[in-house]
């Protein structure tokens, strides 16, 4: 499950951006905006044939090849166990309990939730009990009050909504021929309780086609029932998931696949385990940068889940570094209580929670690229067969920099890096809530920060507007300008969105600035989409434009199957002080996705005009990077048949001209674009996110592949989201991206020019909510102390690619200039 989608942006939420080649349900307005943070996922990916929109909601468009085997529902099957003990059995007979005479939730059009309901009896549910229980209007029970949110994984996800039971959990619309009912029945000890989505419209459908009736029902003993009645599929329709998982997502079990239809008159019965030992660990997964020398601390909570009473659990490690336990407080030792030979937690009553701290020490003589993975184990002494495992990963890392956003204070962060020291420093106060950022290094050393704000112009909200701001930061992350609006939409007489800031720098100083404008008229309904860029001189001032690149003066409704749409704004800056730009261009009927380019000078004046590259109606998400010679490389992925998304770059020069055509790397079913990096030893990396984790490849000067692809699996092997690649003076390719599944992790790699990886992949900052990242290779930049660089990189040129070819004459200061330390 992903994070609930906020309203942000009139239209943005179910409907604007659901850029479905399937229609929109209805000509309802949008939801009204309020100011909170968004999910901005400014991408569209290929996965089993479901594409995702930039909502970050997956669909699945009409004529998408067959979901994979291993995703399907297999008739008359018993599963496995989840670690709990939880099975299912889809053999059982379907015995449909009709719940119109029952109570009506009340639940309409895009429902939120209704709850708390009692129960009419004590309901067990993992290791818990619970009396009462909250309806979502998109098909799942849930025990704590999420209200309305969109599955966008499978089931479990450590991601919220958590503790859900699903039976078919898709966006939904109810309308006046249906509703979402409850009941209960029978007599102590075999009552049950019964909900009904009746006749539930899948939310992005043609015409409102798609219908789903279907319920659950739990009964007194544990057990949970699914039943589908009449689920009618006409077409494309969003991806939907089953399932039931515990209060922290950790455990449960799926039964029909993300993205797969649920079958009609068909029944499923969850059997509750009986009475057992059992332990539950969180996080099970954590990681951070360290240092030579330093040692680094880990909370694990330790949870007795079992039934037979209190427990004690020993504590054992498998690990490089060494490892030592600690309590809650870091400074008393753990012992041995139960004198068995091993250390453990003490004794832990049943339902209750200890909390031991983990110290990995880090080797005095350890250097960028070093690493440690520590597993940590709590197994129960009652039952020693019952044990879970945590992972604890520390390495030094190579130096970049990271901006981001995380939704636990809101701030737009940039987190600088370096072997020996790794420091956050906050743009902007806590509870700001930027989203989509970029950021870029400017040729004298300071950071050059952007994202988009939304904000109401009346106290109604009638008027919603969203901005690019900006902010310049020095070496250090100290302000050098302060948060400045590069739009500003005061004026504005129709909703007015600018989003997916892209920037790039010129040797002369000269920002190049590259962004999205949706505009909405609630007065009529419709929509217009258009390209814009500007530029800004090295103070930060505004030197050309805004100006229009694309000048579509075409409005369109929701579902106008001919409204132009642009998307995936991206720019780079070449070394002969010009920009290369470019975006992907949207039709749905007939349907078409190909990506346009245009050159432009640092005056602002146009070098070459906007012109299609690709026409093969199937071209996402293009990213650009700067090369050397006047050139840049565009990266981004193809979903023409037969394949669902291949790894895709060109390189062109300032002039537009197309230096090398359109080249694959011979790999398929990837998850998102490609970000590229030129390396100090004129081979380029290409790194891609994966569905467990993230690839490379190296291209050789020629920009011909000469080494890899190479895999790596994330942590958990969770699936890659917006990843970023730089580099730094080793010729090391820095990688960094989201955790797909819940947002709530920043993934790190590292890998060398011949596609090694380095560093596995592994965490270094986890957010106890969501983090925002760039979605357009722009969540990180290269990082170097100059003080630190010796003469030869700056007699070699690798600063002036690195940075720019202005960096020799804009020392401002010695922070800033070459020395010949080490």
């Amino acid at each position: 499950m992903q994070r609930k989608l906020f309203v942000l942006f009139a239209g943005l939420v179910m409907f604007s951006l659901l850029i479905a080649p399937v229609g929109m349900v209805g000509a309802q307005d949008p939801l009204p905006p309020t100011p909170q943070p968004p999910v901005s996922k400014g991408e569209v990916r290929s996965f089993d044939g479901a594409v995702q929109d930039q909502n970050g909601l997956w669909y699945m468009p009409e004529g998408a090849h067959t979901i994979s085997p291993d995703r399907a529902v297999s008739p008359m099957t018993v599963s496995g166990t989840d670690d709990y003990g939880y099975y299912w059995d889809d053999s059982v007979a379907l015995n449909w309990v009709d719940t119109t005479s029952g109570t009506d939730t009340g639940l309409t059009g895009y429902a939120d939730a209704t709850g708390p309901i009692s129960l009419p009896f004590s309901f067990k549910y993992y290791e818990n009990t619970y009396s009462q229980v909250y309806i979502a209007a998109c098909g799942y029970l849930g025990f704590t009050d999420y209200g309305y949110w969109d599955p966008q994984s499978e089931i479990p996800s450590p991601s919220e909504p958590n503790n859900v039971i699903a039976p078919y959990w898709t966006p939904t619309y109810i309308d006046a021929g249906s509703w979402v009912h409850y009941k209960s029945g029978g007599i102590a000890p075999n009552r049950y309780f019964v909900v009904e989505w009746h006749d539930v419209i899948g939310a992005g459908t043609t015409g409102n086609d798609d219908t789903f009736r279907f319920e659950t029902i739990l009964y007194e003993n544990g057990d949970i029932v699914f039943q589908y009645q009449t689920m009618t599929y006409t077409g494309g329709y969003y991806c939907g998931a089953s399932g039931i998982e515990d209060s922290m997502g950790l455990d449960g079990l799926s039964y029909i696949g993300f993205c797969n239809q649920a079958p009609s008159n068909k029944a499923v019965r969850f059997y509750r385990p009986a009475p057992s030992a059992r332990v539950k660990i969180n996080p099970t997964q954590q990681g951070s940068f360290t240092q030579a020398g330093a040692t680094e601390s880990f909370q694990i909570t330790v949870r007795n889940t079992g039934e037979l009473g209190a427990d004690t659990y020993d504590l054992t490690t498998s690990s490089t570094w060494p490892v030592t336990f600690y309590a809650a407080d870091g400074v008393t030792l753990l012992t041995d209580t139960d004198s068995d030979g091993a250390i453990d937690t003490g004794s832990v009553a049943q339902g209750s929670t200890v909390t031991i701290t983990a110290k990995v020490a880090t080797p005095g003589g350890a250097a960028v690229g070093d690493a440690n993975s520590a597993a940590i184990t709590a197994r129960s002494s009652v039952n020693t067969s019952k044990f879970k495992t945590a992972t604890l990963q520390t390495a030094i890392p190579a130096p970049f920099a990271q901006v981001y956003d995380d939704y636990a204070d809101g701030a737009m962060s940039l987190y600088l890096v370096q072997p020996s020291a790794q420091v956050m420093k906050k743009a902007t106060p806590d509870g700001y809530y930027g989203s989509s950022m970029a950021v870029t290094a400017a040729p004298n050393g300071n950071f050059v920060y952007l994202w988009g704000k939304g904000r109401c112009l009346d106290s109604q909200c009638n008027l919603y507007v969203s901005e690019i701001e900006y902010t310049l930061l020095d070496h250090y992350g100290d302000t050098v300008r302060v948060v400045s609006k590069l739009t500003d939409n005061s004026g504005a007489v129709v909703d007015t969105y600018d989003l997916s800031p892209s920037v790039a720098v010129a040797p002369n100083g000269t920002m190049g600035v590259i962004w999205c404008r949706e505009l909405y008229n609630s007065a009529t309904s419709q929509f217009n989409y258009n390209i814009y860029f500007a530029t800004l001189d090295g103070a930060g001032n505004l030197a050309s434009g805004p100006t229009n690149l694309t000048n579509n003066n075409v409005w369109g409704a929701y579902s106008d199957p001919n409204l132009p749409r642009f998307f995936n704004p991206t720019i780079a800056a070449t070394d002969d002080n010009r920009f290369v730009l470019a975006w992907r261009k949207h039709i749905f009927d007939p349907y078409s996705a190909n990506i346009w380019y245009a050159t432009r000078d640092t005056a602002g004046a146009s070098v070459f005009p906007p012109t299609a590259l690709t026409s093969d109606n199937g071209s996402f998400t293009p990213v650009l990077n700067s090369l050397a010679g006047g050139q840049v490389i565009l990266t981004w992925f193809s979903s023409v048949a037969p394949a669902d998304g291949v790894p895709t770059y060109a390189v062109l020069n300032s002039s537009g001209d197309i230096a090398k055509t359109a080249t694959t790397l011979g790999v398929s079913d990837i998850y998102a674009t490609p970000d590229a990096v030129l390396l100090p030893n004129g081979k380029v990396a290409l790194a891609w996110p994966t569905d467990t984790g993230v690839q490379f490849a190296i291209l050789n000067s020629s920009y011909a592949l000469e080494s890899g692809p190479t895999s790596a699996n994330s942590p958990s092997s969770a699936y890659g989201y917006a990843l970023s690649v730089t580099t730094d003076s080793s010729n090391r390719v820095i990688m960094t991206w989201l955790n797909g599944e819940s947002a709530q992790n920043l993934f790190y790699a590292l890998g060398d020019s011949t596609a090694a990886f380095i560093t596995p992949p592994m965490s270094y900052k986890t957010s106890a909510d969501y983090i925002d990242t760039s979605y357009n290779g722009q969540g990180n930049a290269p990082y170097i102390y100059f003080t630190d660089v010796p003469l030869a990189y700056w007699a070699s040129g690798f600063i002036e690619r690195l940075y720019g070819a202005g960096i020799t004459t804009g020392c401002g200061g010695s922070n800033y200039c070459p020395s010949d330390s080490v």
